[in-house]
């Protein structure tokens, strides 16, 4: 079927290495690799083909992941609704659309069609695959996520404490996935709870069992260092947001929105310190910023 520019071999090679590095650290260089995947089968598949709403699904996840969630909505949205029309709320495509789409919106904002989204995707795969299917536990994490995100931390605690418990139910507490519930609870509860140390404790942990640059270690140095400037240490903050720009440098890039979206926390609070000389610094920061993700800042 396919005697032009891409052998149908080399198309499946291609898509199986950008579904893994969506799904690794650095997501953003799946996004050019999918585009291109899409306009290769623009010209065999129609827009609502499996494989086609597949590869919407995985660009519009590695954009979301990549924090462009502006341009993940559209895309998920038309995946969504062509997964619904072409294969029914029972496939497992559709339900991973609904997902993807879940953290998009809840990155622009609609907060409340988030989690109306969520619940009902968690009750449908609960009737489909049952409740200690694997994604069924993942739309359980989206929810606690989507909770957590929206400034509700009683309920994410509590949905987080029952997918850490129906995970090591079904996986074992080792498992990787049961780690990281048990990783998301304890981010959730330091919040909640404003404890520090639980979070100065699992840096140490993350630290000796995973690097210093692994991205779960500097997602706690960004925890921290938000903990820092919620409660006033502004110096304490000033210092660990440095250190978490300078990690999202080597990690990604300097103009990576990660690290970006860190230097403009770090100019904030050299701001609210009395450094006036950086105003002008941040608002090119922040157009950067509104440049590559697409939404206001």
């Amino acid at each position: 079927m396919r005697n032009q520019s891409m052998s149908t071999e080399e198309f499946n090679n291609r898509f199986e290495e950008a579904v893994r590095i969506v799904d690794g650290p650095h997501p953003e260089r799946a996004v050019q690799l999918l585009e291109d995947l899409m306009l290769e089968a623009s010209e065999f598949y129609l827009a609502d083909d499996q494989i086609v709403i597949q590869l919407r699904m995985y660009l519009g996840s590695a954009l979301w992941r990549s924090d462009i969630y502006a341009r993940a909505v559209p895309i998920l949205e038309a995946a969504l609704e062509d997964a619904i029309r072409a294969l029914g709320w029972e496939d497992r495509v559709t339900f991973s659309c609904a997902g993807n789409l879940c953290r998009a919106l809840s990155g622009i904002g609609r907060d409340k069609e988030a989690v109306r989204l969520a619940t009902s995707t968690y009750e449908k795969r609960i009737t489909v695959f049952g409740e200690l299917d694997n994604g069924t536990l993942n739309s359980l994490g989206h929810l606690a996520n989507l909770y957590f995100d929206a400034g509700n931390f009683n309920k994410a605690v509590e949905l987080m404490s029952s997918l850490l418990e129906k995970r090591t139910e079904a996986f074992g507490e080792h498992d990787s996935r049961t780690r990281s519930s048990k990783y998301n609870l304890t981010v959730m509860r330091a919040r909640r709870d404003n404890n520090e140390q639980d979070l100065l404790d699992l840096l140490v942990e993350y630290t000796n069992e995973l690097g210093p640059e692994h991205p779960h270690t500097i997602g706690v140095w960004k925890h921290i260092a938000a903990m820092f400037e919620r409660n006033g240490l502004l110096e304490e903050a000033l210092v660990t947001w440095r250190e978490v720009e300078l990690k999202l440098t080597d990690a990604f890039g300097e103009v990576a929105l990660p690290t970006l979206k860190a230097a403009r926390r770090r100019l904030m609070v050299q701001q609210a310190l009395g450094d006036n000389q950086v105003a002008q610094q941040l608002e090119v920061v922040g157009n950067t910023i509104l440049r590559i993700s697409g939404q206001d800042i």
